[in-house]
């Protein structure tokens, strides 16, 4: 069978940096006082990059994707898959919009599993490359999660159900995944859904269920139900797949997982055996990007070349939904 590998990688930050004083005011509450700082005392979040209002979904995918697709050449890219939690419109599928933006001419379409779109993605190219079907693929992602954001809150009710989503912020990201005829590549990926959990966290309208009621647009979650549910099925998933993969936890040298917390790294090396030091933080200063956190963290350490020839990757997906995935790789 036909390997694969990450062959380039690339992120997108919009210009404005939002810190919680901003969004602080939002919080108008009768009767209440809420603590200073709330949502750093809460989540661990100092900051976020939010998009320009007329910067589209696609427009954050599309300038992650431009660098690798100028350096790889248009011609070379033989199929578009656009990854993420977030979408332009409805129909058709923003994958088209990106393809159409960046000028390519090949097969697009559109991957979406809440926090675990890029990853799907990823898995999702490996299959096409491993068929055959082509030897590189374009995986994007664009995430304008500040639209889901109520924009005031002044009840406690609301409170409760939308404070997470203060915690979101921006970002686009791409990956070029290839063919390998070395060693370097994917060695193993796993996914998995326990979608009687899928109630946890939402943003209800925008389909059949709330199609009208624009209340439904703002993101809201049981934070400590998620957390909770992913501690026992994470825990295990994980285990068994690098018994099947006969990896052990010390082998791997690099963790990228998706962040919803500044707390994310410690629970995360508590339920793998993985040392927190293997785990990227990027939530801190970008807050959760959704499906974007894996490639930014990712990014991130490229970048100071902390990545070398021959290290051992795991990328850890959590998701909404519920949905855990695992990537183990080889640089």
């Amino acid at each position: 069978m036909r390997k694969s590998k990450i062959a380039d990688l690339s992120v997108y930050l919009p210009e404005r940096v939002v810190h919680n004083r901003e969004l602080e005011k939002r919080l108008v509450i009768p009767d209440k006082e809420l603590p200073d700082n709330i949502f750093e005392r809460l989540f661990g979040v100092q900051e976020r990059r939010f998009a320009a209002p007329d910067e589209q979904v696609s427009d954050l995918a599309v300038q992650a994707a431009r660098p690798i697709v100028d350096r790889v050449g248009a011609g070379q890219i033989g199929f578009l898959i656009f990854a993420s939690a977030c979408a332009d419109l409805i129909e058709p599928a923003t994958a088209n919009i990106v393809q159409h933006k960046l000028r390519l001419h090949c097969p697009a379409m559109d991957v979406k599993n809440a926090c675990n779109s890029f990853t799907t993605g990823l898995m999702t190219a490996s299959s096409f490359i491993a068929a055959g079907m082509c030897d590189h693929v374009l995986v994007v992602n664009g995430e304008k999660l500040s639209d889901a954001i109520r924009p005031e809150i002044n009840t406690e009710e609301q409170l409760c159900r939308h404070i997470a989503a203060f915690s979101l912020g921006d970002a686009g990201a791409a990956a070029l995944v290839s063919r390998s005829d070395e060693a370097s590549g994917f060695h193993f990926q796993r996914f998995m859904t326990w979608g009687e959990h899928w109630q946890l966290c939402t943003i209800p309208g925008g389909g059949s269920m709330f199609p009208h009621d624009p209340d439904m647009n703002y993101f809201e979650g049981h934070t400590a139900g998620l957390k909770n549910v992913m501690a026992t099925v994470g825990d295990a998933f994980f285990h068994n797949c690098l018994r099947e993969a006969h990896w052990a936890p010390d082998d791997i040298q690099h963790l990228f997982s998706h962040q919803v917390s500044a707390e994310s790294s410690r629970i995360i090396a508590q339920m793998t055996g993985v040392s927190s030091t293997k785990n990227e933080e990027v939530f801190r200063y970008y807050g959760n990007t959704a499906a974007a956190s894996i490639p930014l963290a990712m990014h991130q350490r490229l970048q100071r070349g902390d990545i070398q020839k021959g290290d051992k990757i795991a990328l850890l997906g959590l998701a909404a939904g519920i949905s855990v995935s695992l990537q183990l790789m080889v640089w």
